[in-house]
């Protein structure tokens, strides 16, 4: 059982998320809260799997929440629903240790499925960035010539969005139409060029969502196990 706890100023956001994630008979929503101070108690109290929470509310942020979380459960998942596509909130969300995070914007939510998608990676220790902000940094990068998506095949750009954005292997061999092996061997390959020695395992997968941000924010991070 996935234990869930919701947070957003709106009482209607709150319930739709509720009701979309309750079709799910392993989800557990827990509890829910109203501005970012009481979504920090509430995971203190409750101690969730996964924590979801709205990127601007009252007392304190859904980044400021995320953090403050970070420390005092480190264990809680992250998801940060935003209708901000900055990549500046990622970086800083992500600026710590990005695995089992995820940023995700509301545009998405128009497919309900989605959400649950991203709380299942997100528990399995996946890093989520929202395809939009994929396609971002995909564009950025290709504008620039010293950027390692140059030295990346065609096949290998789309495995890599696919793992930006916390698809399982066998999820990509399905949507890309090649044989799971190829999907795995193609993962391998990107993490060569990346400097990366595996992308099976959620925290280099993290790594690898780290390092290609790191390119294109002001204030570079790495990984926590990464840090010096």
């Amino acid at each position: 059982m996935t234990r869930i706890i919701l947070a957003d100023d709106s009482q209607y956001i709150r319930t739709a998320y509720r009701r979309v994630l309750e079709t799910q008979s392993h989800f557990d929503v827990v509890g829910v809260a109203e501005d970012g101070e009481e979504a920090v108690q509430k995971v203190q109290e409750l101690q969730p799997d996964v924590a979801i929470l709205d990127v601007r509310m009252p007392k304190m942020t859904g980044i400021e929440a995320a953090h403050q979380i970070s420390i005092d459960q480190p264990s809680v998942g992250i998801i940060v629903i935003s209708a901000y596509d900055d990549l500046e909130f990622v970086r800083e969300l992500f600026k710590d240790n990005p695995k089992s995070k995820a940023y995700l914007l509301k545009t998405s939510l128009d497919d309900i499925g989605e959400l649950i998608r991203v709380v299942e990676a997100v528990s399995n220790g996946a890093t989520v960035i929202d395809s939009t902000l994929v396609q971002q940094l995909v564009r950025m990068h290709l504008n620039r010539t010293d950027s390692a998506v140059h030295n990346l095949s065609e096949l290998e750009r789309e495995v890599w969005e696919f793992i930006a954005g916390g698809y399982e292997i066998q999820e990509i061999a399905m949507f890309l139409g090649v044989p799971e092996n190829q999907a795995s061997e193609t993962a391998k390959e990107v993490s060569i060029k990346m400097g990366i020695t595996d992308l099976g395992d959620a925290d280099l997968r993290a790594e690898a969502v780290a390092r290609f941000i790191n390119e294109n924010t002001e204030i570079p991070y790495l990984a926590e196990d990464q840090q010096t």
